[in-house]
């Protein structure tokens, strides 16, 4: 039986005002908000569910096996894509909605207060999309991929809600380079379905996210994510490595990830709107 961590108490903290966008999406999901027109949600529901929970408390079940592939998925086929025509931007999007109900689904996740889980997953959305893009092996390859045409990617983006600089097409195609070498580099260490479990876990809670309501309580889930990691890493060096890759992650912003892979699936429909439609499926 693999020792589990218990979850201590969480004192109390001050709450800090959330910014417009997470104000705007807890109100959505509260009242039941639907408006993303052109973004059809169902479209992208999946049968596999890779909902692992790594922060799991609870003495496994009677029976229950006791090795460490009681938290492993099912091996998905590289090719997750359900028709052979389907744009990388389809598999972006149901890539996205897998990342959402994955966090969903959580039981870890689902017993945080509302707040929290918005402010946590509005923080953390773009990694864990790229971690499944990685995972899912997305084909982000410099021959036949749409997205490393300049032609792909529109003149000037409108400025986005933190104030940045617009940015043109051929920074968007020099960030989609970036991106497939990082990849690269994530496909090089051979990323094992409980390794990737994990390192979404400690993606998704990140204890010094401004705004949460309780942030001892998601530090020690993060905890916990990193003990499983340390129980499914034999060698010591590899969990410092792929611990060390997490950063690069966030090298392309969140914006530029919605800017390349959803503006032609979402159009000018805000990021948070999506992510409540997908959050209320």
């Amino acid at each position: 039986m693999q020792p589990m961590i218990r979850i201590r108490p969480a004192a109390a903290s001050r709450p800090s005002a959330l910014p417009v966008p997470r104000r705007r999406m807890i109100m959505m999901v509260c009242t039941g908000w639907s408006g993303v027109n052109n973004f059809n949600i169902k479209a992208f529901a999946i049968h596999s569910d890779d909902s692992i929970d790594v922060t799991n408390d609870e003495e496994p079940h009677a029976g229950s096996r006791s090795d460490s592939s009681f938290i492993m998925p099912q091996f998905m086929s590289p090719n997750l894509y359900a028709h052979q025509h389907e744009t990388v931007y389809e598999t972006s999007a149901r890539l996205l909605f897998m990342a959402v109900k994955w966090a969903k689904n959580l039981p870890s996740f689902a017993r945080l207060s509302f707040r929290d889980q918005v402010i946590l997953l509005e923080e953390s959305w773009s990694e864990l999309f790229l971690l499944n893009a990685i995972q899912w092996c997305i084909p982000l390859e410099p021959t036949g991929c749409a997205l490393f045409s300049v032609a792909e990617h529109c003149n000037n983006l409108e400025n986005n809600a933190n104030g940045d600089n617009c940015v043109t097409k051929e920074e968007l195609a020099a960030d989609v380079r970036t991106l497939h070498e990082i990849f690269c580099k994530y496909k090089a260490v051979l990323v094992d379905p409980a390794e990737f479990a994990c390192l979404k876990a400690i993606v998704l809670f990140r204890p010094e996210t401004r705004g949460l309501k309780d942030p001892a309580q998601i530090e020690n889930l993060q905890d916990q994510a990193h003990h499983t990691k340390t129980q499914f890493t034999a060698q010591i060096a590899r969990f410092g490595r792929l611990l060390l890759m997490l950063p690069l992650l966030r090298m392309i912003n969140s914006h530029k990830i919605e800017s390349i892979f959803f503006q032609r699936t979402i159009g000018n429909t805000p990021m948070e709107k999506v992510l409540c439609d997908m959050y209320k499926n």
